[in-house]
């Protein structure tokens, strides 16, 4: 484990607060025209993509020759973040990292132009109904029959999965090793179920069935076989994302909190005054902020080229469930209130909810450090 100081540059607080007036500007506007129980259309998508492209939220951490934005993964964890006080959890953008690191020089080509765009909504596509992080279980199998695989099988809980233009497809090859597909809707089509969840109800998450789809051969992303190394060796960052972004929609809740919590009287004074909502919100505030720079300092030694994967677990971890009990806390202290719809704590409790399992369940990043403490895996 490496420990990393953290100060904020100017260019950093800049980014951060372009990204907040991005969210008061574009994005709270298209999430309330959706009415309650409907998902982000496409067009909706697309719309907060290209309000968001200047930031460097698609092209992310992928290097500017090749049509990135360059940013580190501090960086961009911080635009995460910042973006997550918003009423969409608008989330790192797998595929083109993916693209960007394991395909061909044609593939860059062909796919990342539009995806840097925003022209296309993405996804990428692991969990299955009867494994997610246990890859051995994965059942959907892409079969080489001629200029073509044909792809059969089910993944569920796939953010945006029912909206998505392209997807990048983990399945398992003939070899009965895992490999990586690029599937456009327009080519390959997929059906899609939409599944309803606790939280970030308002994006898309289905259950995808592949019905004898046929890929073009050329759609393999890297060595055939290779799709689990591949995966393991990109999941890190993307989990301190996870994490980054629970920290950055707890913060919200705890500022709704704090507002209340000055503009509220009860016995004659606000509660601001009483020991009791002080301790609570203090507690609450001390413990994010720890959670914050577990995930900083995860970020930073993934900047410095090395693999962290006990760092990035414990930030993981610790951020996510400490953004739950922050949500708690927030709404506690604001009563009846707190729980209502309209005060906004309640979707922000809902929403880390949904991050526990996203990149791995609470447990299985237990597992993940145990055994990085320990030099022995308890994995079943």
């Amino acid at each position: 484990m490496l420990i990393v100081s953290f100060i904020e540059t100017r260019a950093q607080l800049e980014l951060q607060a372009a990204a907040r007036e991005v969210v008061e500007r574009v994005v709270t506007p298209v999430a309330e025209s959706v009415p309650a129980g409907q998902k982000l259309t496409p067009d909706q998508l697309r719309r907060l993509y290209k309000a968001c492209k200047p930031l460097g939220y698609i092209g992310s951490t992928i290097d500017k020759k090749f049509g990135g934005a360059g940013m580190s993964y501090v960086d961009y964890g911080l635009l995460l973040e910042a973006l997550a006080g918003g009423p969409v959890v608008l989330g790192e953008i797998v595929p083109p990292r993916t693209i960007n690191y394991l395909g061909n020089d044609e593939q860059k080509r062909r796919w990342l132009p539009k995806l840097f765009s925003g022209d296309w909504v993405s996804t990428a596509a692991i969990t299955e109904p009867q494994a997610g992080s246990d890859m051995r279980g994965f059942k959907t199998t892409a079969v080489l029959q001629g200029d073509a695989y044909v792809v059969n099988g089910k993944k569920r809980w796939i953010k945006l999965g029912g909206v998505s233009d392209l997807m990048t497809l983990m399945v398992v090859d003939t070899s009965g090793g895992l490999s990586r597909l690029v599937l456009e809707r327009a080519v390959s089509p997929w059906q899609s179920v939409e599944l309803e969840a606790v939280g970030i109800r308002n994006l898309s998450f289905a259950e995808l069935t592949f019905d004898n789809v046929r890929v073009p051969k050329e759609n393999l992303l890297g060595d055939a076989g290779a799709g689990g190394e591949q995966f393991h060796r990109g999941i890190e960052s993307s989990r301190v994302f996870v994490g980054i972004q629970a920290v950055g929609i707890a913060r919200h809740a705890l500022d709704i909190a704090l507002r209340y919590a000055k503009d509220r009287t009860a016995f004659g004074r606000p509660l601001a005054k009483f020991q009791g909502i002080q301790m609570a919100l203090a507690d609450a505030a001390t413990r994010l902020q720890s959670a914050r720079l577990l995930c900083l300092n995860a970020l930073a030694i993934l900047d410095a080229g090395r693999r962290a994967p006990c760092d990035v677990s414990m930030a993981k971890l610790f951020a996510v469930e400490t953004a739950i009990r922050t949500c708690q806390t927030a709404m506690e202290s604001m009563g009846a209130w707190g729980l209502a719809v309209d005060a906004g704590v309640e979707r922000c409790w809902r929403d880390c909810c949904m991050l526990t399992a996203i990149d791995g369940t609470a447990n299985v990043q237990r597992l993940i450090i145990g055994r990085e403490l320990l030099g022995v895996p308890a994995f079943v």
